[in-house]
């Protein structure tokens, strides 16, 4: 007859006990696998996040411009308009004096300036090609201000003291290139530079934005007159002038700024105003009239090229 041992029970206890627990956990690891399987790349809660702030507008600018146009040497235009601007403050001695020389006029009205001004910028006979343009992606552009012509010839000065180089263009169209940026203090600073494209398109080669290989462009050739250009910092409230003197005949002027109409010589100024695109208050002077007007045929055209 075998003798009972108590021990020998318990150990037996003890050890059918331990299989069952690591039985129960294996069945439990088995089944949180298998929970997995069905929700897979779940996200965690901590990875999702929520913004709570508004998004942040594009800052951008606005420019209005137009041109006034009066017979040459019309008493307002050429001659009482600019007794009411002031010189640009950031332009140098020299630059100004080089204005002069090739008959260029630049100055700004600040807040509405002469009631007749007004009455010229509101009269749709009397100003032509109105222009919106906003600038966000762009950074400029040309703002035509001549119609092409069989030929122009004009004395270019880009030296105070050097003597005037004969410059001759066929088909010239001039304009006005502008680089507007918005300053930290919310005003607005523009480059203004004469440009004049002249002649029928050409094939250019021109290199690739990374230098690697160069491309054919169809272009019209333009001259750029950097040393003409000048930088203006404006106010909300200023209008920017840019014109020509009758008086200085067959300069760089003359051919920005005349056309012809009826076979007669008429007198152009090309007046702009600039803001922030952000629309953070309301405009104190009224608008350029019609310069969200569709523009003229004439400028359509000359931004096409």
């Amino acid at each position: 007859m075998t003798a009972f041992c108590p021990l020998a029970m318990s150990a037996v206890k003890s050890d059918s006990e331990a299989k069952r627990m690591r039985g129960a956990l294996l069945l439990m690891l088995a089944n949180v696998a298998a929970v997995g399987c069905f929700f897979p790349n779940r996200p965690s809660v901590s990875t999702i996040v929520k913004s709570w702030t508004p998004p942040t507008p594009i800052e951008g600018v606005i420019v209005d411009s137009v041109l006034i146009e009066q017979s040459v040497a019309d008493g307002f235009l050429d001659r009482d308009l600019w007794a009411d601007t002031l010189p640009v403050a950031t332009a140098t001695p020299e630059t100004r004096t080089l204005h002069d020389q090739n008959g260029l006029r630049i100055g700004v009205i600040s807040g509405s300036g002469p009631q007749k001004f007004q009455t010229l910028l509101s009269s749709e006979t009397d100003t032509v090609s109105p222009l919106r343009t906003t600038f966000q992606v762009r950074k400029d552009t040309v703002i035509p201000t001549s119609t092409p012509g069989d030929m122009c010839k004009f004395g270019l000065r880009t030296d105070v003291a050097g003597k005037p180089t004969p410059v001759e263009l066929k088909q010239a169209r001039g304009g006005i290139h502008i680089r507007p940026q918005l300053t930290a203090d919310g005003r607005v600073k523009v480059w203004c530079e004469p440009h004049i494209q002249h002649g029928d398109r050409q094939q250019w080669l021109r290199p690739n934005e990374d230098g690697t290989r160069f491309s054919k462009h169809d272009e019209v050739p333009v001259e750029k007159y950097a040393a003409l250009g000048c930088e203006v910092l404006l106010e909300a409230d200023d209008y920017l002038l840019i014109g020509w003197d009758s008086d200085a005949t067959e300069t760089i002027g003359s051919v920005l700024f005349t056309a012809a109409a009826a076979g007669q010589p008429r007198q152009r100024v090309l007046v702009i105003r600039a803001r922030s695109a952000t629309p953070l208050a309301p405009q104190d002077l009224p608008p350029i009239v019609g310069a969200s007007k569709r523009p003229s045929a004439a400028a359509q055209a000359a931004s096409r090229k």
